[in-house]
């Protein structure tokens, strides 16, 4: 289990000329919460697609194209914080198992626009069962407010980090 193993971080430096390891200090709090969101996630992903078959950020462009049926692919990217490769890849692959149409509109042909086919629509209600029940097992000893002031915390993280990645643009 991720979350049982008992660990012990430390910073370390690594010194070329000699060839030696010096430990500095133990990690602090931040630094393991950090580590232990990175796991977190890729467990995450992990147990979530051998549960479903399919990934995460699929499920959740499915769903978004069903929420707003049409958006442009460019505004999906944008809801979903995923770049233009990625985007168009995941779309391609749908699109080659008959999930999703991409059309292009007759006024403006540089924008694809989304649809999701009746087996797009199949395959969506059967991956949102799975995911509640996945979501009902990975949040069973939390409260509502316990979520809530999690999504809080985690959205303000990430908002962080987005101008920390602005800065390096």
């Amino acid at each position: 289990m991720l979350l049982k193993r008992k660990r012990i971080i430390v910073d370390i430096s690594f010194d070329v000329s000699t060839m030696e390891v010096k430990m500095l200090k133990p990690c602090t709090e931040r630094s393991e919460l950090l580590y232990r969101m990175h796991l977190l996630s890729k467990e995450i992903s992990h147990v979530f697609e051998q549960q479903t078959n399919m990934s995460f950020t699929k499920v959740e462009i499915l769903f978004h194209i069903q929420q707003t049926p049409g958006q442009s692919q460019n505004r999906l990217r944008e809801k979903l914080y995923i770049d233009s490769a990625s985007i168009t890849r995941h779309l391609k692959r749908m699109e080659e198992q008959g999930l999703i149409v991409r059309k292009k509109q007759d006024e403006n042909k540089r924008y694809t626009y989304l649809f999701l086919t009746s087996a797009g629509e199949a395959e969506l209600a059967t991956l949102l069962l799975e995911k509640e029940k996945f979501q009902n097992g990975a949040l069973e000893a939390f409260s509502e407010e316990e979520v809530s002031a999690l999504l809080k915390s985690v959205t303000k993280m990430m908002n962080n980090v987005e101008k920390m990645e602005e800065k390096l643009k």
